[in-house]
């Protein structure tokens, strides 16, 4: 089986001992059936492309979080063979959108073994009455690092990344008055103009699923009929999926970011 902890290595490629310039990164891995380990190609990269291991990058993201005030505790931990997610949140900051509805400070920490995803760091905001996860790139910032040899001080980066929880505090305070300009009812033109204007390219699929959840959920949880219940109906459709994808990640920060524009014109 594939675990996101398992131990990676980056091997040279050669045919008849001619080397080739690229290299294949391997995972260990070990079927049920199979007692001894063996080493699995999960994708073929160049020779420069500094390999992070998901560990290391696990370990300097709750070394970093210990180094704050904050007790964060961990909400997810996605992982398919490529792309790693590894996602901390926290109680001690917290804001209330609307009455009785607060939303704390999530922490982001991607990761990949073939380049498709930099590995970077991005603050988010969860829900607490449900962990709905809700990312923004217009609220909250991001620490990247690039994958290749320009990157092998990137402890040293980490730790001035810290400084980015001086401001969380204040992001996800903007992102919480924001997201209180969603509390007016969703009407009939309000919903046409969100789907005109705001978020067109989300797959008919998706938005099927969450106009399903919005309107027939029968547990209470959109009673308001606003924005904001529309904005959780779709966070909860691309938060927790059993089976997440990147780009269901996409698609949670291109709603979101949506949803909030729509508020800031309305």
């Amino acid at each position: 089986m594939l675990f996101p902890y398992n131990p990676i290595r980056k091997v040279p490629l050669d045919y008849q001992g001619i080397e080739s310039s690229a290299f294949s990164v391997q995972l260990e891995h070990q079927k049920k059936d199979e007692i001894l380990k063996s080493w699995k190609e999960v994708c073929v990269v160049k020779n420069n492309y500094l390999l992070i291991p998901n560990q290391e990058v696990k370990d300097s993201t709750d070394e970093l979080a210990a180094q704050t005030d904050f007790e964060w505790k961990v909400i997810r931990e996605f992982f398919d063979g490529k792309k790693f997610v590894y996602t901390l949140a926290t109680e001690d900051v917290s804001y209330e959108v609307a009455e009785g509805d607060h939303v704390g400070l999530g922490l982001n920490v991607w990761n990949s073994y073939d380049g498709s995803v930099a590995f970077h760091l991005s603050f988010m905001a969860y829900r607490l009455l449900c962990l709905n996860g809700m990312t923004s790139g217009d609220c909250f910032f991001s620490f990247k690092f690039k994958h290749d040899k320009n990157s092998e001080g990137y402890q040293n980066e980490l730790d001035n990344a810290v400084r980015m929880f001086d401001q969380a505090d204040m992001s996800l305070d903007r992102f919480c008055q924001s997201a209180r300009m969603l509390l007016t009812p969703l009407t009939t033109d309000s919903l046409q103009n969100i789907r005109n204007d705001h978020i067109r390219e989300l797959p008919v699929t998706k938005f099927g699923k969450i106009m399903d959840e919005y309107l027939l959920n029968n547990k209470g949880e959109y009673e308001s009929r606003n924005t904001w219940d529309f904005m959780n109906a779709a966070t909860k459709i691309l938060w927790h999926n059993d089976k997440p994808t990147v780009t269901d990640y996409k698609d949670n920060q291109y709603v979101v970011d949506g949803l909030l524009r729509y508020g800031a014109e309305a």
